[in-house]
């Protein structure tokens, strides 16, 4: 039995890639972490995120089976509204400046603190879950059970934002080397 359609799959792995690798808030965190207090605050903010994420997605997750047990047709609804959502933030993306970066800030806080600081930045972010709800819907197969997609989209959400948030912290380690 199939459980994913592999074409949507694998578009969701590419824009979720894309979108992971632009910085945001905890990325900028992230480095600004990394750079002032080493790469162990800078993965307290990613696990940080991560952990939010996860709440995120399982609120997400909930709401998808609600829906999809209401009706097809506002399944659909919501699909057209993330779309309009989506073209949205990526309107505000290219017409906003990123946020200031403040490096060198040496208080020395643990990794534990950097982690609940993350949990605040990343569980602050409204939007978060309005995006889960805007951007999975494009990645759904109406011809497949839709539980176990969001599951494997889920993972696959968090798994990638893991290792490429990692990614971040590992170049700003080395940065702060030099």
């Amino acid at each position: 039995m199939e459980y994913i359609d592999p074409i949507l799959f694998g578009l969701f792995i590419l824009a979720t890639a894309l979108l992971v690798i632009t910085p945001g808030p905890v990325v900028s965190l992230a480095i600004s972490e990394t750079l002032s207090n080493g790469s162990r605050n800078g993965f307290g903010v990613v696990f940080g995120a991560a952990s939010t994420s996860i709440v995120y997605l399982f609120l997400n997750y909930w709401g998808f089976a609600a829906i999809q047990s209401a009706s097809t047709a506002l399944l659909d609804g919501v699909r057209y509204a993330g779309v309009v959502y989506l073209v949205f933030l990526a309107f505000r993306a290219f017409t906003t400046s990123p946020p200031d970066m403040e490096f060198g800030n040496k208080n020395q806080k643990t990794m534990w603190a950097t982690y609940r600081g993350s949990l605040v930045v990343a569980a602050s972010n409204p939007k978060a879950i309005l995006f889960f709800a805007a951007f999975f819907p494009q990645f759904i197969s109406k011809d497949l059970p839709l539980n176990p997609q969001l599951i494997v989209l889920s993972i696959s959400f968090v798994a990638i934002t893991l290792i490429l948030d990692s990614l971040w912290v590992t170049v700003a380690a080395k940065a702060r080397k030099i």
